[in-house]
């Protein structure tokens, strides 16, 4: 098993990647919160990043399961034109956007700004949380590898 470039590794690393985006994001929010007709913006990965793992994990087929006998069924697009079970068109954890986007028309204001500087903060908040436990996670990860190369000395 490879376990430098393993699943795990390579999400927590694509996750890290979203969550830093974000994090620009969100300070180029703050920073705009007086900012005429500025719109808030943000990066929406998660979704994507999962069906990445999922898509992965089955090696591009998407398995989906009966209710009625609980066998898994194998749905795989063939053709350009078949329909995507899910909104994401990902296959791998290299087709998942971190792209910062423009989030709706919400203005909370009359000058046409839709930045909520209340609810950036809370968002800045989880972001962060997020971060860090990836990064302690990524970190117990790595500490692992280490161990498991060292011969399980310290």
């Amino acid at each position: 098993m490879d376990f430098i470039n393993s699943l795990t590794t390579d999400t927590m690393s694509k996750a890290l990647d979203g969550l830093s985006q974000r994090q620009r994001a969100i300070s180029g929010n703050l920073a705009n919160a007086d900012t005429p007709n500025y719109k808030r913006r943000d990066v929406s990965f998660e979704g994507a990043l999962h069906h990445a793992i999922k898509a992965q994990r089955n090696q591009g087929e998407q398995h989906l399961h009966a209710r009625s006998n609980d066998e898994m069924m194998g749905l795989k697009t063939t053709r350009a034109g078949h329909f995507n079970i899910g909104d994401f068109n990902v296959r791998s954890l290299d087709d998942v956007s971190m792209d910062i986007e423009e989030q709706g028309a919400v203005e909370y204001r009359k000058d046409g700004n839709s930045v909520d500087v209340e609810s950036e903060m809370v968002q800045l908040s989880k972001n962060t949380q997020r971060y860090t436990a990836i990064t302690t996670m990524q970190s117990r990860n790595y500490r692992t590898l280490k161990s498991m190369i060292s011969g399980g000395g310290g």
